[in-house]
């Protein structure tokens, strides 16, 4: 190996380093945290002195009043802990400040600051999905009346929904994922402080002291899985991802509805892009964006299982690139529930083309079929095969729904069937109105805008609770954050 490759392998490492650096500095409010709640711990357990607790404790309290920028960086240290450590050995002496990490291992350190950095990216990404939530209640309340087409098999007209119906499916996907993170959130508020290297350690520490001051709600007991797991980044990547994907399914509509051949919706201007060529156009790169978010994000989770695939308890350098992924995924996510948000918010909604798409797109004829079951004493097999019949004949003749006439529904009886068939003009217009289609589906969880309101109503309940729920553990995290933050200032000052 020559020289010149040897310094681009080390520059590899040096660059790597680099980069924890980097991302270490966003956890580093917590990193301090961490630190003074096992120093406040050590001192209560009375394995370090008042006097040099209340040097490490007051330099630590500086240093995060100042933020990471005052740590100078030496060469070889490959993390931010290890040039926190060497600052405070630096101003306090390696009697003193090397005292900090007794007891203690980088293996149940870093964990620990990963899972509260995780719990507050939690949370963050549940506060904009609440966000997302609240706009689709006001625009489902609002289209509650606005007839629209739902489609199966990607393309093809089923029956009619409407806007408000179509919204409230959306939410109601997407509180099932706030539920899943909230329930991940309280498997990653897990403590595994305590368990050091791998194997717990000899000094008489109190491992559910320090959670207390963390504000973590339990421990990980086992000292082994508390090092080693990597759940607390599984579990909510998993839950994100499963949001991204119903977001990708609800882009997915709004891109059917942008094109200029339906027409029932189409982007605000700030959600599109220009050509620079074709001036018509008026490109929904924002959808593009967020249908890239959940391709991203499945191969983000894949990466992640694929790196720990059979990989020993202990731990080692690749949990770090495990962890590294989940804080991407999760700021991912929580732009893509912003940007949903102002999509739908701003959405220009073309109600009447809605409702003409609706009316010629055939979507009413199971009503058809339906009515000829309750008014004409037909099982339904029978009725469905002349209501097939009839929409052949009239698409091969060009004619459209509502040109459907008791003459029509004659012919494809007798071609069908064979069987005479008398249906009066006003059950087939009844049947084949949309709104009217739209007024019969009342039963629970039905589209007629009586439903929807339903929905919208209980959905304003849930989603209340679900934003107290979120509040209520930023409060804790707060609380407890400022309760550490004071005991850490009484031992300073020789008042505990």
């Amino acid at each position: 190996m020559n020289n010149e490759t040897l310094d681009r392998s080390l520059k590899i490492l040096e660059e790597h380093a680099q980069n924890t650096i980097a991302e270490d500095r966003l956890m580093f409010s917590e990193q301090i945290l961490n630190h003074l709640a096992h120093v406040v711990m050590l001192y209560e357990q009375e394995i370090v002195s008042h006097e040099d607790a209340a040097a490490i404790l007051s330099t630590l309290l500086q240093l995060l009043g100042e933020g990471s920028e005052e740590i100078p960086l030496k060469p070889g240290l490959t993390d931010l802990y290890s040039n926190v450590e060497e600052y405070l050995i630096d101003r306090l002496g390696i009697e003193v400040g090397g005292r900090m990490h007794t007891g203690r291992s980088r293996n149940d350190m870093n964990p620990a600051i990963e899972r509260m950095f995780a719990r507050r990216l939690i949370l963050q990404v549940c506060e904009a999905i609440i966000c997302l939530m609240d706009t689709l209640l006001t625009q489902a309340e609002a289209h509650k009346h606005t007839i629209i087409p739902a489609y199966t098999h990607h393309s093809q007209q089923a029956q009619p929904v409407t806007l408000g119906h179509f919204y409230m499916s959306a939410y109601e996907n997407f509180a099932r994922d706030m539920q899943r993170l909230l329930s991940a959130y309280d498997r990653v508020n897990l403590s595994p402080m305590g368990g050091a290297a791998v194997a717990t350690t000899g000094f008489p520490i109190n491992r559910e002291r320090v959670c207390e001051l963390l504000g973590f709600r339990g421990l990980l007991v086992n000292s082994m899985d508390a090092c080693s797991t990597l759940d607390f980044a599984y579990e909510p990547a998993c839950a994100m991802s499963i949001f991204i994907n119903n977001v990708g399914r609800v882009a997915e509509s709004l891109l059917l509805w942008n094109l200029n051949e339906v027409g029932i919706s189409r982007l605000a201007l700030p959600y599109c892009s220009y050509s620079t060529i074709m001036p018509q156009k008026r490109n929904p790169v924002a959808l593009e964006t967020l249908r890239y978010a959940g391709e991203w994000t499945y191969g983000a989770l894949g990466t992640m299982f694929n790196t720990m695939k059979a990989y020993t308890p202990g731990n080692g350098r690749e949990p770090g690139f495990v962890v590294s992924l989940f804080y991407e995924i999760a700021q991912r996510i929580e732009d893509s529930a912003y940007l949903l948000e102002g999509i739908v918010r701003t959405l220009e909604v073309d109600k009447e083309r809605a409702l003409q798409v609706t009316r010629d797109g055939f979507s009413t004829v199971t009503d058809l079929a339906d009515e000829m079951v309750k008014s004409m004493d037909l099982s339904f097999s029978a009725a469905k095969r002349i209501v097939g019949r009839l929409v052949l004949i009239a698409r091969e003749e060009g004619r459209t729904c509502t040109e459907i006439d008791t003459a029509l529904v004659r012919r494809a009886a007798k071609e069908a069937l064979n069987i005479d068939l008398e249906m009066p003009q006003e059950l087939i217009r009844n049947a084949l109105d949309p709104v009217e289609n739209v007024n019969r589906r009342h039963l629970v969880g039905g589209p007629s805008p009586q439903r929807v309101q339903q929905t919208v109503d209980s959905g304003r309940e849930e989603l209340a609770a679900l934003r107290r729920r979120c509040e209520a553990e930023q409060r804790y995290l707060l609380q407890t954050k400022n309760r550490l933050l004071a005991i850490a200032g009484l031992i300073c000052a020789g008042q505990r």
